[in-house]
């Protein structure tokens, strides 16, 4: 059992001894009923790793055996959980952010920027660091303990209260509940809410009143249910905004644009769209950039031109909600919080020649295919990892335009599909190394590596993921 493992790990690594007998009990019993035997121990570092190491092994087996049933649309079932809990999310201040690519850093942008001043509540999907990750407050996650217990809480309360027994709710749907529970109960100053998925149906959409509601980069991806157009998906994300909405978005065609707007104008909402005129970008480099927004000068740890028009959005966003009398920030506290922010997995250098990107998309993949070819590394090695259900084909026409050696890995997602084979003969004439996990990519590919080589993983970041983890902790 996993959860027996690290525990056995632990105590070994801090000279513990499992004074409670806690390793016989993993033996003896369920992991429900050894969730419940532990939190009746006097707590202690081992009751607590425990318990720790328990509830995660329970929250994640819940959500795989959830996710089997499949997506749900519709926000009938939100509604009732909101009603059930006395309307959590009325209690809090939102920043709700929606778009394509883009969310989680302009996302981090703004929560590291607030967080100098306020309590900040952070909503984001999927876990990158860890499974709890997806809910923190400043920079601390929500405990696995706390996030099992609400888990419950929202699942029982609605199961008893469920006049029809086969309208389950999805696990995002359970997890947004939690993160509505916890943020309340800890008394944030704001939240920023990160959609899941497009919008108008997302499990996130149960706000009336927000702060602010930002759109970041639009591009296709998910189109089986958003739509196969951008202003089809620009619709679904626009689906967030909200009567007498501020909204807050990142430049588009025309065409685009003219689709929020329909929606802003029917809902009496307030649209800013990020002017570009106001962006000159000085520096590009392979660890940061250096850029100016309307005449001041920032820099950002996150590496690719993108960031630069990420960075703008989220300072458009702060100094949105400073003008409205929202917040009270000085620009010296802005600037310097910007230039530390960092947000994992996007093109993030994790060793001094290993960087990881989660291009899980062809606008990601044109952002990362962007930064190699200014870059020009003289040599790389590329590891990818991409499912079924995406824009596969495109994705890899475009990135074999680098000049790299390519292996290519399954995602380690059991309820999501990943063809190696499909994968791999996309790439045509080009020579790629087939690795049937990552683990084995890994061993196989970081000792070899020369001096002046970049080993670079993407795709999935559900790969992504799974590599970090397994690199931070053996490499």
């Amino acid at each position: 059992m996993n959860c027996k493992i690290k525990f056995e790990k632990y105590l070994k690594e801090n000279n513990l001894i499992d004074k409670h007998n806690i390793l016989e009990l993993f033996d003896k019993l369920d992991l429900k009923t050894l969730a419940e035997k532990l939190l009746t121990f006097d707590e202690d570092n081992t009751v607590n790793f425990a318990i720790e190491c328990v509830c995660e092994e329970l929250l994640i087996t819940s959500s795989y055996k959830i996710e089997r049933t499949g997506m749900k649309l519709g926000l009938h079932r939100m509604e009732h959980i909101l009603e059930l809990f006395d309307h959590p999310e009325k209690d809090l201040k939102v920043i709700h952010v929606a778009g394509t690519n883009g969310k989680g850093s302009t996302s981090s942008y703004i929560k590291d920027v607030l967080k100098t001043k306020y309590r900040v509540g952070f909503y984001s999907s999927p876990g990158m660091l860890s499974f709890n990750d997806r809910i923190r407050v400043n920079d601390e996650f929500i405990s696995y303990k706390e996030a099992y217990r609400l888990f419950k809480l929202v699942q029982n309360t609605y199961d008893k209260n469920n006049p029809d027994p086969s309208d389950k709710l999805s696990f995002f749907e359970i997890i947004t509940g939690v993160a509505l529970l916890y943020f309340r109960d800890k008394k944030t100053d704001f939240v920023i809410m990160e959609v899941g998925l497009g919008g108008r149906y997302d499990g996130t959409n149960i706000f009336k009143n927000k702060e602010l509601s930002i759109i970041t980069k639009i591009g296709l991806d998910h189109t089986a249910i958003l739509g196969d157009t951008l202003e089809k998906i620009a619709y679904e994300k626009g689906g967030i905004i909200q009567e007498n909405d501020h909204v807050l978005m990142y430049p588009a065609k025309d065409s685009v644009i003219n689709v929020i707007k329909d929606i802003c104008e029917e809902k009496h909402a307030t649209l800013n769209i990020l002017d570009t005129n106001d962006i000159e970008i000085k520096e590009v480099n392979a660890r940061g950039n250096v850029f100016s927004f309307k005449n001041e000068t920032y820099s950002t740890k996150m590496v690719g031109e993108h960031q630069v028009y990420n960075a703008s959005l989220a300072l458009s966003a702060l100094f949105n909600l400073r003008e409205r009398g929202i917040i009270d920030i000085d620009n010296s506290i802005i600037k310097e919080a910007l230039a530390e922010s960092v947000w994992v997995g996007r093109l993030e250098w994790i060793r001094e020649n290993i960087l990881l990107d989660g291009a899980h998309n062809n606008d990601g993949i044109d952002s990362l295919v962007a930064y190699l070819n200014k870059q020009q590394f003289s040599k790389l090695t590329i590891l990818l990892g991409i499912l079924e259900d995406k824009d596969y084909k495109d994705m890899i026409a475009k990135l074999k335009t680098v000049s790299a050696k390519f292996s290519a890995t399954k995602v380690p997602i059991e309820i999501k599909e990943s063809n190696l084979d499909n994968l791999i003969s996309s790439f045509g004439s080009t020579h790629v190394t087939k690795y049937n996990n990552y683990e084995t990519a890994l061993a196989d590919i970081i000792p070899n590596l020369e001096n002046d080589e970049i080993f670079l993983i993407t795709g999935s970041l559900y790969l992504i993921s799974a590599v970090r983890k397994e690199i931070l902790e053996k490499y």
